[in-house]
This record gives C-alpha cells, sequence and structure tokens, in this order.
C-alpha cells in the first residue's frame, strides 16, 4: 500500500515543518527543538512520536505517544554512505541509508525490500513515500528527522 505525504518547513533544521497529505490537506507537524528533540504532532496537536538523544546512554531512541520506547536507531558501518539500524524491537530491524546533504533518505526491511524514502521536491518541500505498513508516517518522520540532527553532531557525540 503505497502512501505519500509532504512536508515543507523546517525539515532540516530547528523549527517546525507542516505536513500534508496527497490531497495537501495540512495532518500535523514535525518540530525539533534547541536540544536537538524530535516531535511529531497531529493535526489537533497531540504529540503522535518523538526522538530524542539519551547522553548517557549514547544512543537515539524513538517513542509513541505515551512516551513508551518504540525504536533505537544505532550506527552501521557503511563504506558507500551514511547507513544506521533502526530496531523497532518486536516488528523487526531497518537499515536507512542516508545522505542529509542530498537530503535521501531510504529505510528498507531485513530482506532489503524498500520501506520508505524521504526526497527533496523541487518547491523545496520533501516527499515521504511509503510503500509498506510496517511503520506508520508519523513514526519514520520522527526518525527520519532525527537523523538529521545526529547527523550534525559532533563524531563524540553520535552514536
Amino acid at each position: 500500500m503505497r502512501k505519500l505525504i509532504y512536508v515543507k518547513g523546517c525539515v532540516f533544521t530547528q523549527g517546525e515543518a507542516t505536513i500534508y497529505d496527497e490531497t495537501n490537506d495540512a495532518i500535523g507537524s514535525v518540530h525539533r527543538d534547541t536540544e536537538g528533540s524530535v516531535q511529531v504532532h497531529n493535526l489537533s496537536g497531540r504529540q503522535i512520536a518523538h526522538g530524542k538523544y539519551i547522553p548517557n546512554c549514547q544512543k537515539w531512541v524513538v517513542m509513541n505517544h505515551d512516551g513508551q520506547a518504540i525504536g533505537q536507531l544505532k550506527d552501521k558501518f557503511s563504506l558507500f554512505g551514511k547507513k544506521c539500524e533502526y530496531n523497532v524491537y518486536e516488528r523487526g530491524l531497518y537499515t536507512i541509508q542516508y545522505d542529509v546533504e542530498r537530503y535521501k533518505f531510504s529505510v528498507r526491511d531485513k530482506a532489503g525490500k524498500l520501506v520508505a524514502e524521504l526526497r527533496k521536491q523541487d518547491d523545496d518541500s520533501f516527499c515521504l513515500t511509503k510503500e509498506a505498513d510496517q511503520l506508520s508516517m508519523f513514526e519514520l518522520l520522527s526518525v527520519l528527522k532525527t537523523l538529521t540532527v545526529k547527523s550534525r553532531m559532533p563524531v563524540a557525540m553520535s552514536v
């Protein structure tokens, strides 16, 4: 089941970006604060997912609306480009390949099948295409925006 959403605003920087569906209706927002935490809200302002760095554990954690950890990001060695693993506990392990400078992100499942990708559009908005149902759009946005924070941190702080 293919699904598209668009993000317009501060996608790769501190601040807020609005999330739109395929019919260009606003459906939520994604926000990054000064500490690097990422929050994703639905249209009514309810927090759906968020990601944050836990310094004493040296890891990035993605949480649901109740604050329960639903996944964790970990760097993965790669000769070509940047990669990390997104461990979603009982839902599996995903590989994320990304290039922040070119604004390209792809998420693949354990079998290598494309689950989602984020690409920059001509109008400076971004399109998140979800090819499978394993991860929610709001969770994916939290993970991908968290990667933009992580990639700009000093190496000593990076996972």
